[in-house]
């Protein structure tokens, strides 16, 4: 007996199709996140190294000009590169800042798209089971009815 068609089949395959899709989609929104991770990390470490470059200057600059001998030149070159750092300083801190925003509305979207992808993941799990449950009656029903054929006929020579 040739095996019965299952009646949602499309239904099944658009519920497969929409959890596929669904994957990737969530696959590629986790790229933009690993993706937005990285910049965050770079801005965070360019902003460290900033900060350490800037401290060691202004330590040596500091020192040479406690040892005296320092004109009024040397003392407006130094303050104005504390200023200079300290602006170049800010706009790193506003580029980290605007990396870490950009990662967590990153990160929330990912999150939806990972529940998203629960629920059809388990509406298409749901259809294959019930398409796995349809064959199975069916071929129950199939052995049944040859069991009931069977035993007519054994009935049928025995009398």
């Amino acid at each position: 007996m040739s095996r019965q068609q299952y009646p949602l089949e499309a239904l099944r395959k658009l519920r497969d199709e929409r959890a596929e899709a669904q994957a990737q989609a969530l696959a590629q929104q986790v790229a933009r996140s690993s993706a937005a991770q990285a910049v965050l990390d770079e801005r965070e470490r360019v902003r460290r190294e900033h900060a350490r470059v800037t401290a060691e200057t202004l330590r040596a600059e500091r020192e040479r000009l406690a040892q005296g001998g320092a004109s009024g030149a040397d003392l407006l070159r130094v303050s104005e590169f504390e200023t200079a750092a300290r602006t170049q300083a800010a706009g790193l801190e506003h580029a980290e800042s605007e990396a870490r925003r950009l990662l967590a509305q990153q990160r929330v979207e990912e999150q939806k798209l990972r529940e998203e992808l629960g629920r059809r993941e388990a509406e298409a799990k749901l259809a294959r089971n019930h398409e796995a449950n349809f064959h199975a009656r069916n071929a129950s029903a199939a052995l049944h009815a040859e069991e009931e054929a069977a035993l007519e006929q054994w009935n049928a020579r025995r009398r």
